[in-house]
């Protein structure tokens, strides 16, 4: 077992591909470290807010995980990004991390020069799941049920 595996996702929203990353992380390391991406993004692709995302994660893994804000630098390069991330952590006091966790080798490829790299592939294992089907309203079925019911609450009140 690893001391810090790491992940780097946006959750927009959290679907069973990312439960099923976040899982394999917590049999893998002894700290799960969550990055939220495009924390400073409010739009289209990113409806909901990085607390409301960070709330959907605490829902389900509690504090079995250490959740982080990333915001959307425009880094020049993979390498740039990915030393933005560890900066984070580091400022965060988070332990620096030894694995890194992807749902694909092109999400794996950003940290691939510098942390070993683990492929949780969400399209053979989880059944294609994607964040932006489900926000157009398709596979339901792919969000958890903790997921499901902080979206409700979300459209109740900005509704209201």
């Amino acid at each position: 077992m690893v001391n810090a595996a790491l992940a780097v996702v946006r959750l927009q929203p959290l679907h069973n591909g990312h439960k099923l990353l976040i899982e394999s992380m917590l049999n893998a390391a002894k700290t799960a470290l969550i990055g939220i991406g495009s924390a400073n993004r409010k739009d289209e692709r990113n409806p909901y807010s990085y607390e409301e995302r960070k709330s959907m994660v605490d829902a389900i893994f509690k504090d079995r995980v250490a959740v982080f804000a990333l915001d959307d630098i425009g880094a020049p390069s993979k390498r740039a990004w990915a030393e933005y991330v560890l900066k984070r952590i580091a400022l965060e006091g988070l332990p620096k991390p030894d694995l890194y966790f992807a749902g694909s080798q092109e999400d794996g490829s950003w940290f691939d020069d510098l942390l070993d790299v683990t492929i949780v592939d969400r399209f053979t294992t989880g059944g294609k799941i994607s964040a932006t089907a489900i926000r157009g309203g398709g596979m339901g079925d792919q969000i958890p049920p903790e997921v499901i019911k902080i979206i409700a609450s979300l459209s109740k009140r900005r509704s209201a």
